[in-house]
């Protein structure tokens, strides 16, 4: 390798050292980093909280939905005289 490309290599890594840095704009305010936890919930608080599971058998409406479906595209295959 010749001197004058070393040069460069060897430059250009101390000109980036000597780079000033901005300042951090986003950083949290004072009281933000004092600020206490929350409190935590107890677990038979947040459980009561959840709705139930629904009562009715979902295969049911996916059977009749699977059924809808089906006599829509015999419906469509019988008005396209393509086949």
């Amino acid at each position: 390798m010749r001197p004058a490309r070393l040069i460069p290599i060897c430059v250009l890594p101390a000109l980036a050292a000597c780079a000033a840095l901005p300042a951090l704009k986003d950083r949290p305010e004072a009281p933000a980093t004092q600020a206490a936890w929350p409190a935590l919930m107890p677990i038979d608080a947040l459980l009561a909280a959840v709705p139930p599971a629904p009562a009715a058998d979902p295969a049911a409406a996916v059977a009749a939905r699977a059924a809808a479906l089906r006599a829509r595209a015999a419906a469509l295959q019988a008005a396209d005289p393509s086949g």
